[in-house]
């Protein structure tokens, strides 16, 4: 049974391009990830030193005004006079909550969140304005602490997340700015940058793989069609296929081809030459002998040599037999059918004219040779030698095989589709396990004691798979004997 390779080029081009593009795919995602990371890291670094240096002047500007006013406010106390404030409980308590130590409070303090509609990356930022006396001028509205002032950038894990911080001193050294941001906003940033730039490719890899199948099955055309061509090919074309129009990369696998099939054609050729030769240089020595043979029988009519004689010409006439079926075989091996060979083979009349020349073997062994068919010439497509080697061979084999006295029926009947054949005997038949291995070459039935060379059922054989018939063998149920049934087609070839 033929073996099939699911293996193909198409296939295996377009997984290793497919695969190609992938892996080209994720390392162009890394190397996007790896730009959009830092892209991002400088401009969010960017930003949180931009905002400190806001927040620091900001805060400088109320600071100075804070200072200021503690001085006016102290100056008009002292112009004033400690009595003129004593007088007036409302002044006095103004200038005490105004002049109060206030360290531990913030000068400033932010709007509750919760109040006003923010966004959702706003609970991930945070800042802290200190001054160096401890006294914090504004923080933000998150529960995170920064404890740890350190100028510059940094990272920093507070309340177990990693947060980017920037440490801002203010130049006049009275407070620093302390501003930081969440590290998950920056890696949800860089994901949203890459999955924007990459998904494109992801949706459109199953469009290159339609892509990619289409123009690798346009590239391939060529190799299918020198392949249907071959596929097609009758066994006895042999010329060469014409390379126009093939492309470059193939034309060394038609080359190939052209030179196998001038190889083979030679080798044929040779075979024929062979068989031709044979056939003459073998049957004259072998006629030669049998008429020696003959001749001397003749001279020596009533002597003891009679015998001898006899097996002589038994022998050659074996060795006769034997080298006519090689050189059918031969031939039959090497030929095939083509439209050239095809002709009309009037089957009715091609089996009256075989019965009518091995009349005389079925009479030698008193075996009744009877024949049932319709009287109109039955047609099939097919080559008039073999259909007569075919029908010689079967019928021969019929009487050979068939004890003194027998019968042998040749039947023909037409059916829908097809002709059958049928020759029956009255012979030993033989048992069903070995059965088809009478196809074999140099097979023979066994217990059997007629001359032959067990080739007569493998040129069948051959000729039946040239006219693509059936033959079919089995033992008869109604009595002893073989029934051997071949079914031509009717149609053309």
């Amino acid at each position: 049974m033929q073996q099939t390779n699911n293996s193909s080029i198409r296939r295996r081009l377009l997984i290793s391009l497919i695969t190609t593009i992938v892996i080209l795919w994720l390392i162009s995602a890394y190397f996007v990830y790896l730009a959009a990371y830092h892209e991002v890291e400088e401009i969010y670094d960017a930003t949180l030193a931009q905002e400190s240096r806001i927040l620091a002047t900001l805060m400088v500007h109320e600071v100075e005004e804070d200072s200021e006013a503690r001085e006016n406010l102290q100056q008009l106390v002292q112009e004033l006079g400690q009595e003129i404030i004593d007088s007036s409980a409302s002044f006095k308590h103004f200038i005490n909550e105004f002049m109060a130590d206030e360290s531990k409070k913030d000068y400033l303090t932010m709007v509750p969140r919760d109040r006003n509609f923010g966004h959702r990356y706003e609970a991930k930022l945070a800042f802290l304005i200190k001054g160096v006396n401890g006294r914090t001028y504004l923080r933000s509205n998150l529960p995170t602490s920064f404890n740890t002032f350190t100028e510059g950038y940094n990272n920093q894990i507070v309340d177990g997340k990693l947060w980017r911080m920037y440490g801002l001193k203010e130049p006049s050294g009275q407070f620093h700015v302390q501003i930081g941001e969440l590290m998950s906003v920056r890696q949800e940033t860089v994901s949203e940058i890459v999955f924007s730039s990459l998904w494109p490719i992801s949706i459109s890899l199953p469009m290159f793989g339609i892509f990619i199948w289409i123009v690798v099955g346009s590239g391939l055309k060529p190799l299918q069609s020198i392949a249907d061509k071959v596929k097609h090919r009758d066994p006895s074309e042999l010329d060469a296929i014409s390379t126009q129009g093939v492309p470059s990369e193939v034309v060394p696998m038609v080359v190939s081809l052209n030179t196998l099939f001038h190889r083979v054609q030679r080798v044929l050729e040779n075979e024929r030459r062979f068989t031709a030769d044979a056939a003459h240089e073998l049957r004259t020595p072998l006629a030669a002998l049998k008429t020696l043979a003959q001749a001397k029988s003749l001279a020596d009519e009533g002597h003891g040599h009679q015998i001898f004689l006899d097996q002589v010409m038994r022998g050659v006439d074996r060795a006769t037999h034997l080298l006519e079926q090689l050189l059918t075989l031969a031939r039959m091996d090497s030929h095939s059918l083509d439209q050239s060979h095809v002709e009309e083979v009037n089957l009715h009349g091609e089996t009256i004219n075989i019965l009518a020349s091995l009349g005389s073997l079925a009479l030698a062994k008193d075996i009744e040779l009877v024949y049932e068919g319709v009287d109109h010439s039955l047609k099939i497509p097919g080559y008039t030698p073999g259909i007569q080697i075919l029908l010689r061979n079967i019928v021969d084999n019929a009487i050979r095989y068939t004890p003194e006295n027998g019968e042998v029926w040749v039947k023909l009947e037409e059916g829908g589709r097809d002709i059958s054949l049928h020759v029956l005997d009255t012979g030993p038949g033989i048992p069903e396990e070995k059965q088809q291995g009478l196809y074999q070459r140099f097979r023979r039935g066994e217990g059997t004691t007629s001359q032959g060379s067990g080739l007569g059922l493998s040129i069948v054989k051959r000729i039946v798979d040239l006219h693509h018939a059936t033959i079919d063998m089995e033992n008869r149920t109604d009595r002893s004997g073989l029934r051997v049934t071949v079914s031509f087609p009717k149609h053309q070839l």
